[in-house]
């Protein structure tokens, strides 16, 4: 399998999808690809969709159902580390990115925080 065929998205691009924002997000989700997601991302989108003072149940359950979840274990945390420092990242983008290595996958998002990170596509 080629590092392209499994995508790790985070919470931005479920954002766009469950928003209607996005088409690329769209084609992403609603695509044949593998996706996975970081538990980190998980509540990323709860924390968002309560704020809009919206149910987050129904997007939480899709978004599990369509994707491998990962939570951050030993492995994915402490390459996190070193990723935050080598590219001055916060410790949830770190971890979402060394899951997304972790997974060998490509990461696709909307937060130009990981702009000029290997393996990384950036959506609008």
């Amino acid at each position: 399998m080629k590092q392209t065929d499994i995508k790790c998205l985070d919470s931005s691009v479920w954002l766009a999808y469950f928003l209607e924002e996005s088409i690329e997000a769209k084609k992403i989700i609603e695509g044949d690809d593998i996706i996975v997601i970081s538990t980190l991302s998980l509540f990323e989108i709860k924390k968002r969709i309560l704020l809009m003072k919206k149910d987050p149940l129904p997007a939480l359950q899709f978004a599990k159902q369509r994707s491998k979840i990962l939570a951050p274990g030993q492995i994915i945390t402490e390459k996190a580390a070193e990723i935050s420092v080598e590219n001055k990242l916060g410790a949830i983008d770190s971890l979402i990115y060394a899951t997304a290595e972790f997974s060998k996958a490509e990461l696709i998002t909307g937060d130009n925080d990981f702009r000029g990170l290997q393996n990384v596509k950036i959506i609008a």
